[in-house]
């Protein structure tokens, strides 16, 4: 099992220390010429402070106050009652008998006996009536110490006792409130940073969850109030599942940046859709090269996916994983081209070249980009079929992004394991990657970790998280 010593714990143990460090400060008094020996002793006692101390802490500071209260009251009230009771028998009744000289031949313990079990009722109803009914117990502890004690017949040990007792409590509680009020100086935390974890790379397919330490460290990020989210090419029928395992409190950058979307809301809070006249041209000239393409539209916070005809196995794979997804709708039909975010193509690898140049030297080549993909869940299919997607060319320069940021007052940290994300690195204030990335991906990168782990990215992520002195990539 794994010992964990939480912050309770250790302010316990410094209450403790304290209290007993203070014991040590009081005999330095007794130095003093015509101070009496054990003066320190006889008016403190660090056990019943160390255990004041130790009841008083508490993770609330309200409790903390409610405890130390009860504490206190409960001190008063048992130990004032306590040093009466043997007053008053001392005077009208002779000596109280201590548990040591219990006469069983004289019973001279009855009366002081009976008087003790009547007063623990005084007690106890002393706690009700002051509406103090949590501190009873520590009430009743605090009056039989006093008055069944082996020194309880010492002449005036009782009024000494019942002071060291009272005013042990209350040092021991006063101890333990300073601690617990004490804040050890605040992290400097950098507000204004947005970190965007670019995870296409870091996870193999659709189905793939984060492994190692990522979603620990990625919510522990998340728990310290960083700002986080996903920089990816999914939609959310494949990125929502995967915050099961980790938290993030800012919109998701997903299809390549074409989108952002509100995980809470569930909606799409800003899109880069391709213009109506370019997409028509696109479809169309895909069309006339026996190309069907995917085209998929945000209509009402929804993904529609649409294809006219399913000519390839590759292709009909891709439209039964749409079907039945969450967060979109597949649609077999023609759509208009109104809306369109993005086309994908779904082919064999070896006319992958061919659909590229066919794009890359058509008539609105400066108004789209591609992208190209190559991981399927299936690895029969992997070496046989390639993605591609076209959007509107401002992807690149993750406009949506760099406005959400300015209206957020943002400086954009992007971060990833592999080149999948290179157009987020490029457009971040702050860019950090592995030393194992291909040499452009670095070339983008203010930070290099001189590691080949992904979870060592967010001990980077960390450090700048708590950085005084935060700076731009260059």
């Amino acid at each position: 099992m794994k010992l964990r010593i939480g912050l309770r714990i250790g302010k316990t143990a410094i209450a403790v220390f304290l209290c007993l460090t203070l014991y040590v400060v009081l005999k330095t008094i007794e130095y003093i010429p015509g101070v009496p020996e054990n003066f320190a002793f006889n008016w403190y006692n660090p056990f019943f402070a160390g255990i004041a101390a130790a009841y008083s802490i508490h993770p609330s500071k309200k409790a903390s106050f409610r405890q130390a209260k009860n504490r206190i009251v409960a001190s008063l009230i048992g130990g004032i009652i306590g040093i009466l009771l043997v007053s008053i028998y001392t005077v009208f009744g002779g000596e109280w008998p201590n548990v040591y000289a219990v006469n069983l031949e004289s019973f001279n313990f009855l009366l002081p006996y009976i008087l003790v079990s009547i007063c623990v009722v005084l007690v106890i109803e002393t706690g009700v009536i002051l509406n103090q009914r949590d501190a009873v117990f520590v009430s009743v502890l605090t009056f039989l110490s006093v008055t069944i004690n082996p020194n309880s017949a010492v002449e005036k040990w009782f009024f000494q006792f019942g002071v060291n007792r009272i005013l042990s409590t209350i040092l021991g509680v006063l101890i333990a409130l300073g601690v617990n009020m004490f804040r050890l100086p605040r992290l400097y935390k950098n507000k204004n940073l947005l970190f965007c974890v670019g995870i296409d790379g870091m996870l193999n397919g659709d189905n793939d969850r984060f492994k190692g330490y990522i979603n620990y460290k990625m919510n522990d990020l998340y728990s310290k109030g960083a700002n986080l989210t996903l920089f990816t090419t999914r939609t959310p029928t494949t990125f929502m599942p995967l915050l099961d395992d980790i938290h993030v409190n800012r919109p998701i950058i997903c299809m390549s940046g074409a989108a952002l979307y509100d995980t809470n809301a569930l909606k799409y809070i800003a899109s880069e859709k391709i213009d109506k006249d370019t997409a028509t041209k696109v479809y169309n000239l895909l069309k006339e090269n026996h190309i069907s393409p995917f085209v998929n539209k945000i209509e009402n916070d929804v993904l529609f996916v649409y294809n006219e005809t399913i000519d390839n196995e590759g292709e009909r794979l891709y439209a039964n994983a749409k079907k039945n997804a969450a967060y979109g709708s597949f649609v077999l039909g023609k759509p208009n081209m109104e809306n369109v975010v993005y086309f994908i193509i779904v082919e064999e690898k070896q006319k992958e070249q061919h659909i590229l140049d066919v794009l890359n030297n058509s008539e609105f080549k400066d108004e789209i980009t591609t992208l190209v993909y190559d991981s399927f869940d299936s690895n029969d299919l992997e070496k046989h079929f390639t993605y591609i997607k076209v959007y509107n060319k401002k992807i690149l320069d993750l406009e949506i992004l760099k406005k959400y940021a300015n209206e957020e007052n943002l400086d954009i940290v992007g971060l990833t394991s592999s080149s999948y994300s290179n157009q987020l690195l490029k457009n971040s204030d702050y860019a950090i990657t592995l030393i194992n990335n291909k040499e452009e991906t670095k070339q983008l990168c203010g930070d290099i970790v001189n590691s080949k782990n992904p979870d060592d990215l967010f001990k980077e992520v960390n450090r700048l998280y708590h950085s005084y002195n935060m700076r731009k990539k260059d």
